[in-house]
C-alpha cells in the first residue's frame, strides 16, 4: 500500500463514522504541482479520543494539539483534530489550543496559503484562502497578516525561505516585507529549530533562489554566528549539495570556532567533520592527503568547499591511494632505528609522519628497500648539516 491509498483508507474510515476529514497541507501542495509526497497530513472534526477509537494501532503523538498518528500497516499517518489557537506565548507554542468543528478556522491557522488547501477522498479541493491560485502563480503568501504570522512564530521566516528553495517559488511582496520587519525575533529560537530549516534549504533544488532572497533580507546578520557568510553575498551556491558545508563555512567565517561550535546543537560527527574542515582549509591541506586522513565522504565535502570558496567548477576526482593506513607503510619504527642505530625518540615517529606523507602522495614507493634507502639518505643530510 502506498502513502496515498493508507490516506485515502483513514478518510473513508473517519467519514463512515460520520466525521469531517481531508488531506492537507504539504501533502495536497505537492500533489497538486507534481510532485512526490512523502508524508500524510489528515485533518478531521474526530477529536484525538475518536480517532484513537476508530483504528487498531495509533500512536498519541502530540494530544494536546490534536495530532494522533494511524499506522496503517507500516505507513504512519498523521491526524488532527481541527483547531484554532491563541496568541504564541514563546514564539512557538499558542497559549491555548481549542478544537472547533470549523474547517475553515482550521485552514486560517496556518502559516502560507499553498499549505492551506484540504482535498477530500474524491479529490475535491476545499480553499477558502485562495491557495490553488498562489500555487498557479508560484508564490509564497502568509495566511492573514504576515507579521501576525511571522511573530507568532519566526521559524516562519526560515521556512518560508524553505519553500522558495524546495519548490523555486517568489515570495509575496507583503509576505518579504513582513520577514524583513520581524527576522530580528529569530533571535528567539532555538538553535535545534533553526538548524533543522537551514538543513532543509540547502537541500533544496533551487538553493541559490533562497540564498539570494536570505541576503537580500540581511538573514545572516541575525542568525548566530552567521555573519560572516555576507562575504559570500554575491557567490554561487550550486556547489553547496550537503547542509555541513553550509555550516562549514559558517565556521571558517567567525570569530571563534570553538564558541561557534560549542553553541550550535552539531552531534559529535557533525562538530568534528566542520572542524577538520575548516581547520584544513586554512592550512590548505592537499585534498590526496586529505582523503586519506578523513576518507572519501568528507573529502567530497572539502572539495565542495573549495570549489564554493574559489567559485571554480572541477569535478570531484576520486583518489586511488597507495595505502589506506600507517599500518601498510612496508617499514615501522622498529626497523628504522635498527638501520639509524639511535636511541628511540620522537624522531621516529615525525620521521614515519613524513615517509607516509610521502607515500600517499606517490613521491615515494611503498617498498621496504626503497624506504630504507630513503631514511638513510634523510640521515645523512642530517648529518651533513
Amino acid at each position: 500500500m502506498d502513502l496515498l491509498a493508507a490516506g485515502t483508507s483513514v478518510l473513508e474510515t473517519l467519514n463512515g463514522a460520520g466525521y469531517e476529514a481531508y488531506f492537507v497541507g504539504g501533502m495536497v501542495r505537492d500533489r497538486l504541482i507534481g510532485r512526490p509526497i512523502y508524508d500524510v497530513d489528515i485533518t478531521t472534526s474526530a477529536t484525538p479520543d475518536t480517532v484513537m477509537s476508530l483504528f487498531d494501532k495509533t500512536i498519541a503523538t502530540g494530544l494536546q494539539h490534536g495530532t494522533v498518528t494511524v499506522m496503517i500497516g507500516k505507513i504512519p499517518v498523521e491526524v488532527t483534530t481541527f483547531r484554532v489557537e491563541s496568541h504564541y506565548i514563546d514564539y512557538r507554542r499558542p497559549k491555548e489550543v481549542r478544537f472547533t468543528r470549523s474547517l475553515d478556522e482550521d485552514l486560517r491557522r496556518r502559516d502560507f496559503t499553498i499549505n492551506a488547501i484540504a482535498m477530500d477522498r474524491e479529490g475535491q479541493l476545499l480553499d477558502p484562502i485562495g491557495g490553488r491560485e498562489d500555487l498557479e502563480k508560484s508564490l509564497i503568501v502568509c495566511v492573514g497578516k504576515p507579521t501576525e504570522r511571522f511573530q507568532e512564530d519566526p521559524l516562519r521566516i526560515l521556512r518560508g525561505i524553505r519553500f522558495v528553495s524546495k519548490l523555486g517559488f517568489s515570495l509575496e511582496a507583503e509576505t518579504l516585507a513582513a520577514m524583513i520587519e520581524t527576522k530580528e525575533l529569530l533571535q528567539q529560537i532555538s538553535m535545534e529549530r533553526v538548524k533543522k530549516e537551514l538543513e532543509g534549504m540547502v537541500k533544496g533544488d533551487f538553493f541559490q533562489k533562497a540564498m539570494n532572497d536570505a541576503y537580500e533580507m540581511d538573514l545572516m546578520s541575525v542568525i548566530p554566528f552567521f555573519n560572516g557568510l555576507n562575504k559570500y553575498r554575491q557567490r554561487c551556491y550550486e556547489a553547496i549539495t550537503h547542509p555541513i558545508i553550509l555550516f562549514a563555512l559558517a565556521g571558517l567565517t567567525c570569530d571563534n570556532l570553538a564558541e561557534y561550535l560549542a553553541a550550535w546543537p552539531f552531534s559529535r560527527v557533525e562538530r568534528k567533520c566542520i572542524e577538520v574542515l575548516c581547520h584544513a582549509l586554512n592550512q590548505e591541506v592537499d585534498p590526496t592527503y586529505f582523503t586519506y586522513l578523513y576518507g572519501e565522504e568528507w573529502a567530497r565535502f572539502y572539495h565542495q568547499m573549495k570549489l564554493f570558496i574559489h567559485q571554480e567548477n572541477v569535478p570531484y576526482q576520486v583518489v586511488d591511494l597507495p595505502i589506506s593506513d600507517r599500518r601498510e607503510l612496508l617499514i615501522s619504527g622498529k626497523v628504522i632505528a635498527e638501520v639509524i642505530q639511535r636511541p628511540k625518540g620522537p624522531w621516529i615517529q615525525e620521521l614515519l609522519r613524513k615517509i607516509e606523507y610521502l607515500v600517499v602522495m606517490n613521491q615515494l614507493k611503498n617498498e621496504k628497500e626503497t624506504l630504507i634507502q630513503y631514511i638513510k639518505n634523510e640521515m645523512e643530510e642530517a648529518d651533513d648539516e
